[in-house]
């Protein structure tokens, strides 16, 4: 029995040690799996990183490139070769952002490919490096804003080049460089990332034929932060990132690509996470648990199996909950909550994962209208809808669907297709979805859309397809087409940073008051006498110059600063009236008319006012003018006053004399396109007479624009023309 009993203790003990040490490999691997999933987020964080810090990089050389080249002063300096007074008026810009740390150097490039002016070195000019920078070749070549690496006598750097004109003539360039360590300075203060530069070992010694540098697989380190990039082991690749130990300190090492204009591949970014306290913690974790683990084997050994089985049915309980929460975590991340498809955070996972060939976008056209007319609940009936008709569209497909935020969805495509396949399928959705109707809770929907795609090029990095669709889908929206296929020459990211550019200036011109209004004469041919002055805007620029109303209304439109614009122009007007005995007229859009505080403004200044009857409304002859029903109630307002009201730019864009007899207005202002030729074009001689003889039927006054010589004053007065203006006549300038 003795033998029989330590015999079943042995065996019991025997089970037990295998217990527990499957128990300890199991939690071993569970450890080592958190330390895989920590690495992997800090490559994501690399990745991420890195990017952010270039693009905050290039809008630091871009912001400057766009000061410099849109100060006028600055321009016809650089027009006149006068390097003094374009290194003196040019200089507090580079200064300003030489003090924020955004750049290195700056200078300029005339068209000839001579360097005009070194910002930096303003004594050392009029060598010509074409051949050894051919990115200020390629730039002078094509006359276009460029942003690229690029390497120069100096250093590897990122550059970017903006082409400056003068009266349409190119006279230069302007390129602005900060060197590649600043990239690595902000990965390493906001993000704690040590990097590196390896550029391509022949390009380098294109430009630096004697410099010696350590060179791993064809490129030469040319910059670094951290001496561990000199003492990368041997099994390092720029092609994989893995986890390496460097001078007993481990580190995530990861290499990115990085193209220069042509997109080709000339250096590689090398960036090193210190990830030694998460390896020092899963190494003390383990140590941890060989301890316990011999504790818990001396006291299951007491108690045998029975206090084992617990602990271990403990152990799974609590893992079984962590992976749970874990699994649940993932979904809503990665899982959009109303259609349960993969949403735009598991896209932009998968885009950096998968090879996708493609990418459409597709959106709403009408969606705020379902919100608006029939409610949020079935705007998302709607959208849930949709996403069947779109998941039956594309099953047959190569493709995969994502919903993305608001009325927004994305396909994918997952394998190649030659591009006959991908239109004849993009075609083939695009019909299935337009015939769709669909029936929620009794109404009946359609929902119109519209599509901007991307194809992935072997040259083009893939993480660029959302971007580059999204840029497709704007740019479809604002011609009006239902798609657009994505190609260079959308410059929509140029227009963007211009866009910023107006706004903010606009912003502040608005903040220090420098805004003015010029007022041009409109005469009588009959007596020359002068029968009213049409108000015009202007910008006052810091600098003093005067900026005319082309360049930042569309901006002031878009960030709706336009209201304060308005009611500026009609607050100034209303002094002339009060000072003054002169006929006024001022511009006014739709938009004014449609806004309700700017109409109600306008209200209010004739109603307190005794001279709104030498005031003229003249209503640019635009797209909503056909809203006839809000125009004419404004007009009838105004009238009461005793205010007139003129047509703008007859005859164009969106003429139509059923607007005229919709509208109860008294003159037309007839667009400068059709009198501009009127002395020597007979068409728009007869299409002028209709006008005239049509407004003298209705009572109204015609007013001709751009009268701009003698032959055009005296033909619009022989056609009979009731009011003239233009330069021959008076530019716009100041009263008083």
């Amino acid at each position: 029995m003795k033998k029989i009993k330590q015999r079943a203790i042995l065996y019991a003990m025997g089970l037990i040690v295998l217990l527990v040490v499957i128990f300890i490999s199991t939690i071993i691997q569970d450890k080592k799996k958190v330390l895989d999933e920590k690495t992997s987020a800090h490559r994501s964080l690399l990745q991420n990183a890195f990017d952010l810090s270039l693009l905050d990089t290039e809008k630091g050389l871009s912001d400057l490139a766009c000061k410099i080249s849109s100060n006028r002063d600055i321009v016809d300096a650089f027009a006149a070769r006068d390097r003094e007074a374009l290194y003196r008026l040019t200089l507090p810009y580079f200064q300003e952002a030489k003090r924020r740390g955004e750049i290195d150097m700056s200078g300029f490039v005339g068209a000839d490919g001579a360097h005009f002016l070194r910002m930096q070195d303003p004594q050392k000019y009029g060598d010509n490096i074409l051949k050894k920078r051919p990115l200020l070749a390629y730039a002078l070549k094509t006359k276009k804003p460029i942003t690229s690496l690029d390497v120069t006598i100096y250093d590897v750097a990122l550059v970017t080049i903006i082409p400056i004109f003068k009266n349409d003539t190119f006279i230069g360039i302007i390129q602005t460089v900060a060197k590649i360590d600043r990239v690595q300075k902000r990965l390493d203060v906001h993000s704690g990332i040590k990097s590196a530069i390896a550029f391509n070992t022949q390009k380098l010694k294109m430009v630096l034929p004697d410099d010696q540098k350590i060179s791993y697989s064809g490129f030469s380190l040319v910059s670094s932060n951290d001496p561990l990039f000199e003492h990368l082991p041997s099994t390092f690749s720029f092609h994989q990132s893995n986890r390496y130990e460097i001078n007993n300190l481990d580190y995530v090492i990861a290499s990115r690509s990085l193209s220069n204009y042509q997109n080709e591949t000339i250096a590689m970014m090398i960036c090193a996470f210190d990830i030694t306290n998460d390896v020092k913690e899963y190494n003390a974790e383990i140590r941890n648990l060989l301890i316990i683990s011999l504790i818990l084997l001396t006291v299951v050994a007491i108690v045998l199996h029975f206090g084992f089985r617990i602990l271990i049915r403990r152990i799974d309980r609590d893992a079984k909950i962590t992976r749970e929460l874990n699994h649940k975590l993932e979904h809503q991340l990665h899982t959009d909550h109303l259609t349960s498809l993969p949403n735009r955070n598991a896209l932009i996972r998968d885009i950096h994962s998968t090879r996708f060939y493609a990418l459409i976008l597709l959106n709403i056209d009408n969606f705020k209208e379902i919100n608006d007319f029939y409610g949020h609940a079935i705007g998302d009936e709607t959208l849930l809808a949709l996403s069947r008709s779109i998941h039956e569209a594309i099953q047959k497909y190569p493709m995969k669907l994502y919903k993305m935020p608001s009325d927004e969805y994305a396909i994918v495509i997952t394998e190649p297709m030659s591009s006959l396949q991908l239109e004849v399928s993009r075609t083939d959705i695009v019909h299935y979805l337009q015939s769709k109707y669909y029936d929620v809770h009794g109404a009946s929907i359609y929902v119109a859309l519209t599509m901007g795609m991307d194809i992935s090029m072997r040259s083009r990095n893939t993480n660029s397809l959302l971007a580059n669709a999204d840029m497709a889908l704007k740019a479809a929206k604002k011609r009006h087409l239902s798609y657009m296929l994505y190609d260079e020459t959308m410059q929509i990211k140029q227009e963007y940073q211009n866009n910023i550019f107006w706004s903010k200036k606009v912003k502040e011109a608005i903040e220090e008051k420098r805004f003015c209004l010029y007022y041009q004469p409109i005469i009588d041919p009959k007596n020359g006498d002068i029968v009213e002055y049409e108000a015009l805007i202007r910008m006052i620029d810091s600098n003093g110059s005067t900026i005319p109303p082309s360049y930042f209304l569309p901006a002031a439109k878009q960030s709706r600063l336009y209201p304060l614009i308005s009611q500026f122009v009609v607050t100034e007007v209303f002094k002339m009236l009060e000072s003054t005995s002169h006929h006024y007229s001022i511009n006014l859009s739709v938009d004014d008319i449609f806004d309700k505080p700017t109409k109600e403004f306008i209200i209010h200044k004739l109603r307190t006012s005794a001279h709104a009857k030498r005031l003229i409304f003249e209503l640019l002859e635009s797209e909503g003018i056909e809203n006839y029903q809000e125009v004419s109630t404004f007009i009838a307002e105004v009238k009461q006053y005793g205010c007139r009201i003129a047509i703008d730019d007859f005859g164009t864009g969106y003429s139509n004399f059923a607007h005229i007899l919709q509208l109860d207005v008294d003159i037309l202002k007839i667009d400068g396109s059709l009198i501009r030729n009127i002395d020597n074009d007979p068409n728009a001689q007869t299409v002028l007479i209709a006008i005239t003889e049509f407004s003298k039927r209705l009572g109204l006054k015609t007013v001709a624009e751009f009268v701009h010589s003698e032959a055009v004053y005296n033909k619009c007065n022989e056609l009979g023309i009731d009011y003239l203006q233009g330069y021959y006549i008076s530019e716009p300038k100041p009263l008083g």
